[in-house]
């Protein structure tokens, strides 16, 4: 997809990296030689054809995908790792109860007990007010999760580096974003948190990609917005048996005047 005019430039079947080469195949190389920037995710291998046919374009890598992909893999994973310890420790709690235990023992034990499963229902409650962008939670939101944080250190120093990646990306300036990135990296792998770790290790082969946010300010938003008009359109035909006639379909919908509220008014 143009992402500056919305139209569609090439529609095919298939995600491999073989399917993807026929789009340079099709499309003509002097359509091309415009291209300063191509946004994509990291799902796939994409950028290695990119970089191959369109040496001169920049890769600027979503940062919605990326920060889908921190706060399933990240922020995720730890938030159900401090769970399960809490739930783990509860067990171990009440399996120190036996019909020998004096009543002042057992009435603490409970109350550890009780005390370990609040935590452990509080932070299965907390995934959304993780995520979310904290100038977007409600007082009452902010308050509970700061108080949960204060007793979880990985997911504090998770919840702080989600919340300075959010910040790397509104940087304009490509030096700031180089030296930003460079430190957000360096500390996410001197945390001894596993799924961080982890996490700036594989992100950080992609490093040319997150930095060129701050020269072009592209996301594939717009393309993933006319996937979900594909899929409707797909589900009102029932599904088509001819991908020709489907491919056709596809870009008459991204035809600006067949999007407009107006043409869907007249």
């Amino acid at each position: 997809m143009d992402l500056e005019q919305g139209d569609i430039l090439w529609v095919g079947k298939g995600r491999a990296m073989k399917d993807f080469e026929k789009f340079f195949e099709d499309v003509p190389s002097d359509s091309l030689s415009a291209v300063i920037a191509v946004a994509m995710d990291m799902n796939a291998s994409y950028n290695k054809l990119v970089t191959k046919h369109l040496p001169k374009a920049r890769i600027v890598y979503d940062r919605f995908h990326m920060q889908s992909q921190f706060g399933r893999d990240v922020l995720g994973v730890v938030r159900l790792d401090e769970a399960r310890r809490h739930k783990a420790k509860e067990k171990e709690i009440l399996a120190d109860i036996s019909d020998d235990t004096d009543k002042e023992t057992m009435k603490s034990l409970k109350q550890e007990a009780k005390t370990e499963k609040q935590e452990y229902s509080q932070l299965k409650k907390l995934r959304w007010s993780l995520l979310i962008n904290s100038d977007k939670l409600s007082d009452n939101k902010t308050e509970q999760l700061q108080s949960i944080l204060q007793d979880h250190h990985d997911l504090a120093v998770c919840y702080a580096m989600k919340e300075e990646m959010c910040r790397l990306y509104e940087l304009t300036d490509y030096q700031q974003a180089v030296i930003g990135w460079t430190k957000w990296f360096q500390a996410a792998k001197e945390s001894e948190i596993p799924a961080l770790v982890r996490f700036a290790v594989q992100k950080g082969k992609r490093f040319p990609g997150l930095t060129a946010h701050a020269i072009y300010s592209i996301s594939t938003g717009k393309l993933e917005g006319f996937n979900n008009t594909i899929k409707v359109a797909k589900r009102i035909g029932y599904g088509y048996r001819d991908d020709d006639f489907f491919f056709t379909l596809i870009r008459y919908l991204s035809i600006p005047s067949v999007r407009s509220p107006s043409h869907k008014k007249s």
